[in-house]
């Protein structure tokens, strides 16, 4: 009897598992199609803009004063538009009969998907600009296609579906586990599509930013973001703490002060207040005492340094962002090391040309051990140091130096010199042709 109750409830846990199965697979499938249907309507709102407000413009005409600014208005809305409406849609239709390959569907299209940041990083003008016509002449285009929706609540949609993919395909891969799928590409998937959407907000936010009379495509890829509360201290003086929004690029960290919301607009601004060149960047050995403290230094070219004195939020921001000044200096001395070097140089550019890659600096920590920060992400949730500006080579490097020491880079039309060792000052001049040569000059 003892046996046959053991069978029972055997055969019973089987049941009641294969049940809980077969109810989870149920919900995936329902959220499947909340992502097509929302797909369907997300569709017709992008038609609404093209079809409806610019084709409208076009047939009509613009206000004289609104020529040329109807391009900034849209962005790459009718690419994004086309690309949803004649493949995607279909695409994501037939997952329906095989949903195994809905994680490989996005996977593949992440560059493709990349044409959202792009929309992100024009959104912020595009908004300044509606703002002004927001109650005049697009309230008149909407009255006459009869729309319900403003321009402005059409616009954001963008940006609105690209953050709500990974709600849905987390979603889907908690009940798909559940169900007993092999969940491997959707857990890929899954991470594609937290990327992007983090890529989109820090290119709005960097396009809040005002004042900045430099070239901010220039400055490299944005590497980190935070707010930090900021003390400078020049010539012994220490200012008082205020809040600051930083940007951390591969050529320059630059300092903001946030800014009310505009009325109207729910995404902040943010004014330009100062900037450290990475030719002139410094930065201290970390202190113990105060784990949330990172103090960035400024060499002027008269010798003089300025602190930064920055308290971030947490430890774990603040050994982001040590880190990653960190590794910036290092790619500057793997530079310094290149032209040292030449021949070896060339041949781990060879080498690296052929594989169709960077080769990667191993000034990285492993990942998994590196805390991340607001914008240092790549798509496994690691920091993204990895890829740098074109001007400076990848290259391994059996150096290791203290962070503590800075390299200053001066480009010339002279031919290339050794270092001079000893303490010198750097004179950052503007950038030079390509065919320029570089003179170097190290602090060590």
């Amino acid at each position: 009897c003892i046996a046959t109750d053991d069978s029972g409830s055997q055969w019973s846990a089987v049941v009641d598992s294969e049940e809980e199965r077969s109810l989870a697979l149920e919900k995936s499938i329902y959220v499947m199609t909340e992502l097509i249907e929302t797909e369907r309507l997300y569709v017709d709102d992008l038609g609404l803009i093209v079809q409806g407000y610019m084709t409208t413009m076009t047939n009509q005409g613009v206000p004289e004063d609104l020529r040329g600014k109807d391009r900034i208005v849209f962005g790459n809305i009718h690419q994004i538009y086309d690309w949803h409406k004649d493949y995607f849609l279909g695409e994501l239709e037939k997952c329906v009969g095989d949903p195994d390959t809905l994680a490989q569907l996005f996977i593949k299209h992440e560059r493709r998907l990349h044409m959202y940041v792009v929309y992100c990083q024009n959104k912020p003008k595009s908004e300044h600009i509606v703002s002004e016509y927001i109650e005049t002449y697009f309230e008149d285009i909407r009255q006459q296609l009869g729309h319900r929706l403003q321009l402005n609540d059409l616009l954001i949609k963008p940006v609105q579906r690209i953050m709500k993919y990974q709600l849905l395909l987390k979603d889907f891969l908690k009940y798909y586990s559940k169900a007993g799928r092999d969940v491997e590409e959707l857990q890929r998937a899954v991470e594609v599509m937290c990327f992007v959407p983090k890529r989109c907000n820090d290119m709005m936010n960097v396009g809040r930013l005002q004042g900045f009379e430099g070239k901010i495509t220039a400055q490299g890829k944005l590497l980190q973001q935070d707010t930090f509360s900021v003390s400078e201290q020049e010539s012994g003086l220490l200012s008082r703490a205020r809040e600051r929004r930083v940007f951390l690029f591969e050529q320059l960290v630059i300092f903001s002060e946030p800014i009310d919301k505009k009325k109207g607009f729910s995404l902040p601004g943010y004014i330009f207040k100062n900037s450290i060149k990475v030719s002139c960047l410094g930065v201290e050995e970390h202190s113990e005492e105060d784990p949330c403290c990172l103090v960035l230094t400024s060499r002027g070219t008269d010798g003089s340094v300025t602190r930064f004195i920055m308290h971030a939020a947490s430890p774990e921001i603040q050994q982001a962002w040590h880190n990653d000044v960190v590794q910036i200096l290092d790619t500057q001395r793997n530079f310094l090391n290149a032209l040292q070097s030449p021949i070896e140089y060339q041949r781990k550019e060879n080498k690296s040309n052929s594989l169709g890659r960077s080769v990667k600096s191993p000034a990285a920590p492993a990942s998994g051990f590196r805390p991340h920060s607001s914008a240092s992400m790549d798509r496994r949730q690691q920091p993204c140091l990895l890829s740098y500006n074109a001007s400076l080579p990848s290259l391994h490097s059996s150096q290791h130096h203290s962070a503590s020491k800075a390299v200053f880079l001066t480009q010339t039309h002279s031919s290339a010199r050794p270092p001079r060792r000893g303490p010198t000052t750097a004179h950052p001049t503007a950038s030079r042709p390509p065919e320029a040569g570089i003179r170097l000059q190290v602090s060590l």
